[in-house]
């Protein structure tokens, strides 16, 4: 059994999500906030990838790492078949150095300056600030119709995107991050179908695929649209608490579009490995099955805490069930304050770090997201804070 309650001081440890996160918030005060923000979980890793990774440093050299072996097609292979029934060829897999890396390269090689990508806002900043506009493409919007705080995809609008001869490439975020729906096969199938026949290359983002609640299952692209005109991306990062690793499996059916990413790659000098980051991946999708099992009970129970809380006790508070994700998308236009009012309260009174709903595009703005993947102590402190501040009347 994995003790999750243990609060783990982090403070002056190199963490992002503790460390200097402040200049992250600019013209709000965050100082001696509760970091909350970017998907980095407060847990141990697992203890066979711990083991693990101290022998590789018992080594006591750390020279260049030879290309990926055996062991990591396995784990990937394994791991994916496990949890997805996803049966891959291992020649699909082509290694990078992160989940955002391998979507730049892919804009990179497959759509020219000025071409259209789409995303379905609000999304995961980093896919328009940092690998489509940063490569001066065009950010496509194709925004969720968001219902009560159930999100689902505007399939007419993708259509009419997709069908413009400049849009090129679509970025599936599957589950969604941040409004945590898991799609089903039906809207997956669809997604598929639209690209497809516009001749628009799939990306999809299923890197937050392990972390589903009950009640729900996650389906892969490749198994509900085919595995043609796809690329599927997949790392331990987020399950097990690996991102510093860098190291992510990118599943790559079709063999054209799999030599044009790779030569990508060698373009951009990128195909540098992370010295402990094979021996980590293998460790976590060989031995991590009942790590997850108790991970997502435990988020579950935490996210199910804190939906509860809300809606008893804050005012003009709302936080809609996650399907998927260690995500609570929080609604605060309830409260009828501004989205700049808002972002002051939670962050500056409740003194909560958490990302900012429009850092995901104008739809997220009056929204916050906040990371479940901690303790119950620091959920319970969060809803403390936040009660202060959002007391119900």
């Amino acid at each position: 059994m994995y003790d999750f309650d243990e609060v783990i001081d982090r403070r002056g440890t190199g963490s992002s999500k503790w460390d200097g996160f402040e200049e992250r918030f600019p013209g709000l005060d965050v100082r001696g906030a509760l970091p909350m923000w970017v998907a980095d979980m407060d847990f141990r890793c697992p203890d066979e990838v711990v083991q693990a990774v101290k022998e590789k440093a018992a080594q006591g050299i750390y020279g260049y790492p030879a290309p990926r072996g055996e062991a990591f097609n396995n784990a990937a292979a394994g791991w994916l078949l496990r949890r997805d029934g996803w049966n891959i060829d291992k020649a699909w897999i082509v290694e990078t150095a992160g989940v955002v890396p391998a979507v730049t390269y892919a804009v990179q090689e497959f759509t020219e300056e000025g071409d259209g990508v789409i995303i379905q806002t609000p999304v995961y900043y980093p896919f328009k600030d940092r690998c489509i506009t940063y490569n001066k493409r065009r950010a496509v919007e194709n925004p969720l119709i968001e219902e009560n705080g159930y999100y689902s995809m505007d399939f007419e609008d993708l259509q009419q995107k997709a069908a413009d001869p400049g849009t090129k490439l679509m970025i599936l975020c599957s589950p969604h991050n941040p409004v945590g729906r898991v799609w089903t096969r039906q809207e997956l199938a669809e997604v598929s179908r639209i690209c497809r026949e516009n001749n628009v290359l799939l990306f999809s983002d299923e890197i937050h695929s392990d972390l589903i609640m009950p009640g729900y299952t996650h389906t892969t692209a490749a198994q509900a649209g085919g595995e043609g005109n796809l690329i599927a991306a997949y790392a331990p990062s987020k399950t097990f608490n690996l991102a510093g690793m860098r190291t992510s499996a990118i599943i790559i059916p079709d063999e054209k579009i799999r030599s044009r990413f790779q030569a990508r790659i060698r373009r951009n000098e990128a195909g540098g490995r992370n010295f402990f980051g094979e021996t980590a991946l293998v460790a976590a999708w060989t031995y991590g099955d009942s790590y997850l099992q108790q991970l997502a009970g435990y988020i579950g129970r935490n996210l199910e805490y804190v939906r509860s809380f809300a809606q008893e006790k804050l005012q003009g508070v709302r936080i809609a069930p996650t399907e998927g994700t260690y995500f609570a998308w929080v609604d605060f236009r309830g409260t009828d304050l501004s989205e700049k009012q808002i972002n002051k309260k939670v962050c500056e009174e409740a003194k909560i770090a958490g990302d900012l709903g429009g850092w995901f595009g104008r739809q997220g703005a009056g929204f916050i997201r906040l990371n479940l993947a901690c303790p119950r102590s620091t959920a319970e402190e969060a809803m403390r804070r936040l009660e202060k501040v959002f007391p119900k009347k």
